[in-house]
């Protein structure tokens, strides 16, 4: 089998012109620049991936992920990463505003519902502090209520996303805040 490109794919049965199948044995597709194509992963991670790298000249942004729940830490910090976000995280609020200072992150996914101190009190604490007054902060929450977002503005976030998170809806949100933030 002939190996093909850095990725080491290999041309499979059923293998066509600019079409390989992955050394998991599932076929990836090319468009005539060279750019994967036909599958909805695809056209996803071509609006999505590489965000930081492009606004930010080569260096990846950085984002403070504040959530308490190890699960949710984990899928979505794996899931930003994956995205060439570079993910710090704090495990609670205070950790968050501590963070923060220290980090000097591109962006900030604050859980409200935290120990130590709520996500609403530590986006009001980074407010205040003219270090990171200007970090976007999203809030991220269970609480889908009209008056929990109005909440989250009035605490200083720049926008609401609710949980369980939405992935695609909430790169979106990241890339129009870190888009604004230059």
């Amino acid at each position: 089998m002939a190996r093909v490109g850095p990725a080491a794919a290999r041309v499979g049965p059923g293998s066509a012109p600019g079409r390989i199948v992955s050394r998991a044995g599932m076929p990836i597709y090319f468009g005539s620049k060279g750019r994967p194509w036909g599958s909805p992963v695809a056209r996803f991670l071509g609006r999505h991936a590489g965000v930081a790298k492009q606004r930010y000249s080569g260096d990846m942004a950085k984002i403070l992920l504040v959530e308490d729940n190890e699960m949710n830490r984990d899928m979505l910090s794996r899931r930003l990463a994956r995205r060439g976000y570079e993910v710090v995280v704090g495990e609670d609020g205070q950790k968050g505003v501590e963070l923060a200072s220290s980090e000097s992150p591109d962006l900030i996914l604050m859980d409200m519902s935290l120990p130590v101190i709520d996500g609403w009190e530590a986006t009001r604490r980074i407010k205040a502090d003219a270090a990171t007054a200007a970090i976007p902060v999203i809030a991220l929450t269970a609480h889908a209520m009209a008056s929990d977002r109005e909440k989250a503005l009035a605490a200083g976030c720049d926008d609401y996303d609710t949980k369980p998170v939405e992935l695609d809806r909430l790169l979106g949100k990241i890339t129009a805040l870190l888009d604004g933030a230059g």
